[in-house]
């Protein structure tokens, strides 16, 4: 296996066609993760690690064994959610990680820009708590938000303050001075983000999610910037659904 350059991403293009992920993207754009192929001219498979994610893409079922290599580059998916449609890379992970393979649930929602009503995310913003704050992430609340182990993906996955300054949207909320609630964009690529929001446990069922991610989701709406959503679990999925997301299908991902 090869790793290519960001210069070099281009050429796995033809293997990503028809995806939409926006973390994907983020990756073929050189925002985010790290690239392999099999070779460098016409790759018949990639296997690109992006944040939390880990895709698999091409067929592989040329393969007879797994040489070192690629043995070595699927060691950097351990821990990862493994996105692949296709049936002979599940194959080999379910071979040679049989005692840690496991099979889970995620859902994507449609990329439907009218589905949101705006009067209705501005009173979701409208019915929380005065003593709770809504606040942008700026150079001072984004060194904060990163020192924070549980809100840290709103910032992390971008290289430095100027570059999420740049091209990073994401609000808190504030409690006595604390970060309580968190939604930012996990990464991006052009035109799109993708969502990501937490609430710390104390906090939760107030609204302070809804709120927060309504305030993200009005401001991507007036840059012209679309707020991907993707849910890893059946609360994410009502939470999304409350916002005006509709659910396009349920989809299997896999890790190792």
């Amino acid at each position: 296996m090869i790793e290519l350059a960001k210069n070099e991403l281009e050429t796995i293009r033809h293997l990503c066609r028809g995806r939409s992920e926006t973390v994907l993207l983020a990756n073929i754009e050189g925002n985010l993760g790290r690239t392999w192929v099999d070779q460098k001219e016409n790759p018949e498979f990639t296997v690109i690690v992006a944040g939390d994610f880990a895709f698999l893409l091409g067929n592989v079922e040329v393969l007879n064994d797994l040489d070192n290599t690629l043995r070595s580059v699927l060691e950097e998916c351990k821990g990862k959610i493994i996105v692949t449609d296709e049936s002979s890379w599940v194959s080999i992970l379910s071979e040679y990680y049989s005692d840690t393979f496991r099979r889970f649930k995620r859902y994507s929602f449609a990329k439907e820009p009218k589905s949101f009503q705006i009067e209705k995310l501005k009173e979701n913003i409208k019915m929380i708590d005065t003593d709770f704050q809504i606040v942008r992430i700026d150079a001072r609340i984004y060194y904060r938000v990163l020192q924070d182990p549980f809100m840290a993906d709103c910032c992390s996955f971008f290289s430095s303050l100027g570059e999420f300054m740049k091209h990073g949207i994401g609000f808190v909320i504030m409690k006595d001075n604390q970060i309580v609630t968190g939604a930012s964009s996990y990464t991006y690529h052009e035109g799109s983000i993708e969502v990501t929001i937490g609430t710390h446990s104390l906090y939760r069922r107030k609204g302070l999610a809804l709120a927060c991610a309504s305030r993200l989701i009005l401001e991507c709406l007036d840059r012209s910037i679309y707020p991907n959503w993707d849910a890893a679990n059946l609360e994410s999925v009502a939470l999304a659904e409350k916002l005006g997301y509709q659910m396009e299908k349920e989809y299997e991902v896999y890790s190792i």
